[in-house]
């Protein structure tokens, strides 16, 4: 017999996820209607995902401060979109906006890396190498506690230890009624809210090899395109290279000059055509593989000499380094697609808003860098503010809604375990970023092993595996 659910008092915003886009939502929305309900829901306590549990415990923030550089910025910006889909308006508040936001951390205590004069340092960003408009904030477990804690001085409530796995909804399209959460027990809690921002992340942690922070569930996607909303963007992976085990940053450019040399499967050095060479004179001004850029031959070249699960072999040639071999792999770092939003987090499923990785539009296949963590804080806000005055929700549908969700959650640790071990092999075997043909056999094998399972958050994580291999678009 299923359990009977915890039914939760009712919020008027309900957040899902407490990254930086999350945080940024609920704060928003506690400021635009004090003493409205707001709720934060997260699969962990304390800092996590993408935003506050990177390895390298600092993130940049692209803030232009003049007319000059936000001009810069959107030419940049809608540039590097290409091929992906990518938005004029969205770029230009994006650009309008940003630096309001750096100072809104910076008067909340966050810590940035300063000049001898104490003033916050710029930095040049990946993919705009010659520009100065990137601000370094770093502690980032106490930036997620600033950004907690102004939440909960507000009146919002946090909700550690819940994990989105369906949103409740008469059907996919329809509006959103709340969602249904799981806790780490495996019992089931239906909360009921006026209108829901999703900020849960995007799917990089299904991969084998990734960086992406603890307590990511890599089912935003598929959550969202359970619903119904319109994806696009959901290809374009942010890829970097990074040394195993440890996932520290490796520069792959680094094989242009003396540094290190490519081995193949037999431990023989592999020569870099003099076209690879060529293409890939601009590689180091990125630190992200570049979709559609002609500098990615070199990541391709590299791809070509990586095993099934995308492993190469690298031998350096440096000083007080030479013939020492390591490994590396192309991980998954972060998303560029989701949600299609308008300029105030609007998903086209009413009720139902996004942010972060979950949101899309102010990206397209490349982004700026720091130009992510300027959209979660952004729009995060923008969704919290509109989602405060989205009050139009049809509660008398929620019973109905309520029982057909809970039927359908048949609960599985051990199938959930299994599917993510499944997706872990089959994207790193598939999904990398090869011109070879492999996505087919991706999308074949993902929806073969959809049919065989019922849990629902195993179906989720199959569903963003899924508006990744097709693009979304």
């Amino acid at each position: 017999m299923t359990p009977r659910p915890a039914l939760l008092p009712e919020a008027d915003v309900l957040v899902l996820g407490a990254g930086l886009a999350g945080l940024a939502a609920a704060r928003a929305a506690l400021e635009a209607s004090p003493g409205s309900v707001v709720a934060v829901a997260a699969p962990g306590d304390g800092p996590s995902g993408s935003s506050f549990a990177n390895i390298h415990d600092r993130l940049g923030l692209h803030a232009p401060a003049t007319a000059a550089e936000r001009q810069d910025f959107c030419r940049e910006a809608l540039t590097l979109g290409r091929p992906g889909v990518v938005r004029e308006d969205l770029v230009k508040i994006l650009s309008q906006e940003a630096l309001d936001h750096r100072h809104g951390l910076e008067a909340l205590g966050v810590s940035f890396v300063r000049d001898d004069g104490g003033a916050v340092r710029l930095f040049p960003a990946c993919f705009s190498p010659r520009s100065r408009r990137a601000a370094v904030f770093y502690d980032l477990a106490h930036a997620s506690r600033c950004l907690a804690g102004r939440v909960t001085a507000l009146g919002g409530r946090l909700a550690p230890g819940l994990t989105a796995v369906s949103l409740l909804q008469e059907s996919p399209g329809a509006r959103v009624l709340g969602a249904l959460c799981e806790d780490a027990a495996g019992g089931l809690h239906v909360w009921p809210a006026r209108a829901v921002v999703a900020a849960m992340g995007g799917p990089a942690s299904l991969f084998l090899h990734n960086q992406a922070g603890r307590g990511g569930t890599g089912t935003g996607h598929g959550i969202l395109a359970g619903a119904g909303a319109v994806m696009a963007n959901t290809a374009y992976l942010q890829w970097m290279w990074a040394r195993l085990p440890d996932r520290a940053f490796w520069p792959v450019w680094s094989l242009l000059g003396d540094a290190a040399s490519l081995l193949d499967r037999r431990g023989h050095p592999v020569p870099l055509p003099d076209t690879v060479r060529a293409a890939a004179a601009s590689r180091a001004e990125h630190c992200p593989l570049g979709h559609g850029l002609a500098d990615a031959a070199l990541d391709r070249f590299v791809l070509g000499q990586t095993g099934e699960m995308g492993v190469a072999v690298i031998r350096a040639s440096s000083p007080g380094q030479s013939g020492e071999s390591f490994r590396v792999a192309l991980m998954a770092h972060a998303g560029n697609g989701g949600a299609v939003i308008d300029g105030h987090g609007r998903t086209t499923v009413p009720g139902l808003f996004a942010a972060g990785e979950c949101a899309t539009g102010m990206h397209g296949a490349n982004r700026l860098g720091g130009a992510m963590v300027a959209a979660c804080l952004v729009f995060g806000a923008r969704a919290g503010k509109a989602a405060a005055t989205d009050t139009a929700a049809a509660r008398d549908t929620l019973p109905g809604v309520v029982a057909r969700c809970v039927h359908e959650h048949h609960r599985n640790l051990r199938q959930r375990a299994a599917t993510r071990r499944f997706l872990a092999h089959a994207l790193q075997r598939y999904g990398l970023p090869r011109d070879d043909g492999r996505d087919q056999k991706l999308v074949k094998s993902l929806a073969d092993r959809r049919r065989t399972i019922s849990d629902t958050q195993s179906v989720r994580m199959i569903d963003s595996a899924l508006t990744f291999a097709l693009g979304g678009c």
